[in-house]
């Protein structure tokens, strides 16, 4: 039976594949600017991947062929992709920092990063963490295909008020592929030095191993949407949330249900029933872990991919700890 969902899944995306014409390619490389007809492909995120038509599409075709299977009959309620029927881009069930004294250590290394193409065309909104005063990082799906990032820090709302902090230069990790966001991380090398001070201020990485922090509770923290559509950062307001961090193996028997696994080097932070979690914007963001010995949280990763917002399943970040050592060759820094 297996098999056969999988014919149709082939069978629908041959379809989708088909509408495709070179006028399109035309018209949509006219629209960027530096892609060339030739070259110009759809990429896909895994949060784009589930948002498309066509996903959508074929999640409800097999929810109906399943229930013909096992009832005989098609049923007339396709499976939801959103655990409530809505998609409220926002940190869920997290504290806004409504006021800049509520900014402290670690939560006060937080940037904003915004990517543009050669156009001047906003590519990416996401999130990113101080490393010093010319280092972070941030998801390198995050600046792949930008020619432009901009990096701002202290803000508790509207990110990009006035003039950009600084622009900043990625480093991306040699292993990461966009379709796949396998090594989904990048260093920020900051221009122009930021100016520290108790808004602004670096975290440091955490040393901690992967293996010993099941079920722990993590910290993170981004912008997210003002609306369902497009993001507008004078409205875009502060918040963090504390979530728990998932077996692997647990992760991945929730998330094979929408035919996705998490790659290597990255773990999962629980929604809670979709009631907690992070949304649109903010991966790039960093997550935090307090160790027994710690007196503030330290980054243990890096917000990666999500599946929708609200959701059931489980997001994944980037585990911190695999890339210390890449990290330190290529800053010359510790930053531990």
């Amino acid at each position: 039976m297996r098999n056969s969902l999988w014919l149709a899944v082939l069978a629908l995306f041959a379809l989708a594949s088909a509408g495709v014409t070179n006028k399109d390619l035309e018209e949509d490389a006219k629209k960027a600017v530096i892609f060339d007809v030739e070259d110009v492909t759809k990429e896909y995120t895994l949060e784009a991947l589930v948002a498309d038509a066509n996903y959508t599409e074929t999640e409800i075709f097999l929810s109906n062929l399943e229930s013909t299977t096992n009832s005989g009959a098609v049923s007339t309620a396709a499976k939801p992709i959103y655990h409530n029927g809505t998609e409220d881009k926002r940190i869920l069930g997290g504290t806004l920092i409504d006021d800049a004294a509520l900014l402290v250590a670690p939560l006060n290394s937080i940037l904003f990063v915004q990517t543009k193409n050669a156009a001047g065309i906003v590519l990416n909104n996401c999130g990113g963490v101080l490393l010093s005063s010319i280092w972070g990082l941030t998801a390198a799906h995050c600046v792949a295909l930008a020619t432009t990032i901009n990096v701002y820090g202290g803000q508790i709302a509207d990110p990009t008020a006035g003039t950009p902090t600084s622009r900043a230069k990625a480093i991306i990790h040699p292993n990461f592929r966009l379709n796949f966001l396998t090594d989904n991380i990048a260093l920020l090398n900051i221009l122009t030095p930021l100016a520290l001070g108790a808004s602004v201020a670096p975290a440091l990485l955490s040393l901690a191993k992967p293996a010993t922090l099941d079920n722990m509770v993590f910290t993170t923290l981004g912008y997210g949407l003002a609306d369902d559509n497009v993001f507008d950062p004078a409205a875009a307001t502060l918040s963090h949330v504390n979530m728990q961090n998932m077996n692997k193996l647990t992760c991945n028997q929730q998330t094979l249900g929408i035919f996705v696994t998490y790659p290597a080097n990255t773990g999962c932070l629980s929604t809670a029933g979709g009631t907690k979690g992070i949304c649109k914007v903010d991966p790039g963001g960093p997550v935090f872990h307090t160790g027994p010995n710690d007196d503030v949280g330290k980054i243990i990763g890096i917000n990666s991919q999500i599946v929708g917002c609200p959701r059931q399943e489980p997001s994944s970040f980037t585990w911190i700890n695999p890339y210390i050592k890449w990290i330190q060759d290529k800053t010359f820094k510790k930053f531990t």
